[in-house]
């Protein structure tokens, strides 16, 4: 499983660490596209594959969805220091310039501008008495 939050920064040729606790769970490879957020979603093979399938079973009329996903879409491979490059496409959809936050979601992470995340952050806190609601629905 997926979770928690680490800061880091890009070094001059785009790369950025996977922590090494998302490294055991992903592998030697992921694939990376734009996340539906301005972030960067990273996948697993295996979790890829699922997001494949539910992407095969949208009506024509979702198609929009499809491309988004899938034509930002890149395979990378983690380099010995477990670090992967961000194409400049994704780094671009997610304003990520140089200092970044990897958040494990479960199934899949998601790199952000650092400034990004912390206004996502507060804007969540902002709405506590709501997630609250959501939380309770849930049971957790």
């Amino acid at each position: 499983m997926l979770k928690g939050e680490f800061q880091y920064a890009l070094d001059e040729k785009g790369r950025v660490v996977i922590p090494p606790r998302f490294r055991r769970v992903l592998g030697d490879q992921v694939v990376a596209t734009r996340g539906l957020d301005p972030c960067i979603s990273i996948y697993s093979p295996a979790e890829w594959v699922k997001v494949a399938d539910a992407l095969l079973q949208l009506s024509t009329k979702q198609r929009d969805v499809m491309r988004y996903l899938l034509a930002g879409a890149v395979d990378i491979e983690l380099d010995r220091q477990g670090r992967i490059t961000l194409p400049l496409h994704l780094r671009q959809h997610a304003g990520i310039e140089r200092e970044v936050v990897v958040v494990g979601l479960i199934s899949r992470l998601e790199i952000w501008n650092y400034a990004a995340w912390q206004s996502y952050i507060e804007k969540a806190k902002l709405s506590a008495p709501q997630i609250a609601e959501q939380i309770e629905e849930l049971r957790i």
